[in-house]
């Protein structure tokens, strides 16, 4: 059998490492522009702070792919897919044949449509070439912009400030973090990023960068110029879909799976932040692009090429992020980019001054939560999501703040078939 993976990250290198597992005589090639060893992107911040190394964000030796004897065509962009000829076309004209093809191609940044957005100073923060690229331009920096508040935004901000620069980041919404928490947690993570120097700048869209070939400045909504002389795009990723166009390859917003990573079309399977796949709480297919969720995809996309049947386990939404002493973790319907109609949301504070917690309940069920400061036990509540548990008789745990493991286990053991996991049976096991 005759297997091409396009992509080379968390998706893409775990197929290829479960597909060479599963058959030792599949022919494997994995295709990806980026000519390097893969990398962790969750660890590109740290890069450009200058906490760490090229070597310290690899996950895999550099060496893996040969020793497992796949193909690597690195450097290499695939421009078309033919799903009835079964073979992919490269943009140097040659082709290669599939039996079985996984697009694992991931996100891609979208760049504001406004004048000067090209200028020299301008980066994307997702790709190792993106934080090298920084890297040797911030030499000539003293202040940086970041656009946007979400996840990658924030840590670009932060990154940059650790490597001593003066950070603004401009949020078109209300709040920071707004697709993710709401107002009274964002406001914890903007006071705090406030006191530690960056400017947070709410309610305010760029309208043009400034300088004729390089960064001088960035014009925002209200007339004014704000002088820098590097802006980062820390928002816009969406899921880089474009092979799939002009084949029958159904997507929306991503490429759509189902729960065993299967396209609509035959042989053809999609893994990682590129594919729309079943989410246990909205009830239908969702973007979740998560490096677990992926690293996951991934596996079942290729057990399923090898005629295991697998499928995927529950999943939903969730997000993180740690800021020195001050986290957040979220998971679900939080309230935040989707109202939860019918919904119950249970909020308490303390008690630590920076401690925060939400839970949203629906018919009983957790369906979503938001964890700021103490963020311990967090796995506990995402288990109670995804399981769809009846939380009825615990709700006043959830305000005491008593859902560890132990306080749980009488709920879960009144469930114990939902939790058919190894690790819960081997609890069980005890009882």
């Amino acid at each position: 059998m005759k297997a091409i993976i396009i992509g080379n990250h968390a998706a893409g290198l775990s197929a290829a490492e479960t597909l060479r597992k599963g058959d030792q005589s599949c022919e494997i090639t994995v295709i990806s522009k980026e000519d390097v060893p893969p990398y962790s992107r969750c660890l590109i911040p740290y890069l450009v702070s200058g906490e760490k190394q090229i070597d310290d964000i690899l996950f895999k030796a550099k060496d893996f792919y040969k020793r497992n004897s796949i193909r690597t065509m690195f450097g290499q962009s695939v421009t078309k897919i033919f799903t009835k000829e079964k073979h992919v076309l490269l943009a140097d004209g040659s082709k290669v044949k599939y039996d079985a093809l996984i697009i694992a191609t991931g996100g891609t940044p979208s760049l504001p449509n406004i004048p000067g957005i090209q200028n020299k100073g301008v980066f994307n923060f997702r790709t190792l070439q993106d934080a090298k690229e920084i890297i040797s331009y911030c030499n000539n920096v003293d202040t940086a912009i970041v656009l946007g508040g979400g996840l990658i935004g924030l840590k670009a901000a932060i990154s940059l400030h650790k490597d001593g620069k003066k950070v603004k980041v401009i949020v078109t919404s209300p709040n920071i973090l707004s697709q993710i928490v709401s107002s009274e947690e964002a406001k914890i993570f903007e006071n705090y990023l406030t006191k530690q120097g960056i400017e947070i700048m709410t309610k305010t869209s760029p309208v043009k960068v400034l300088g004729k070939e390089k960064v001088e400045g960035i014009e925002i909504t209200e007339g004014k110029d704000i002088r820098c002389q590097m802006v980062v795009i820390g928002k816009g990723v969406r899921a880089h879909k474009e092979l799939a166009e002009g084949t029958d390859i159904k997507t929306e917003y991503g490429i759509i799976v189902d729960e065993h990573c299967r396209t609509n079309v035959l042989d053809v399977y999609a893994a990682g932040d590129v594919t729309q796949s079943p989410d246990s709480v909205r009830k239908e297919k969702w973007m979740n692009a998560l490096w677990p969720h992926a690293v996951e995809e991934g596996r079942v996309a290729a057990e399923n090429v090898l005629g295991k049947e697998t499928v995927l386990k529950g999943r939903t939404s969730m997000n993180s992020i740690k800021i020195d002493g001050l986290a957040l973790i979220s998971c679900g319907l939080t309230g935040a980019r989707e109202k939860v109609e019918s919904g119950e949301e249970i909020t308490t504070k303390g008690p630590g001054e920076m401690d925060y917690k939400r839970f949203v309940l629906k018919n009983n069920c957790l369906v979503g939560f938001s964890l700021v400061g103490n963020v311990a036990h967090a796995g506990i509540l995402t288990s109670l999501i995804i399981k769809e548990i009846n939380v009825e008789k615990i709700k006043d745990q959830f305000i005491s703040g008593k859902y560890d493991f132990p306080s749980m286990l009488p709920l879960i053991r009144e469930n114990k078939e939902k939790f058919n996991e190894p690790e819960y049976k081997e609890v069980f096991s005890f009882f």
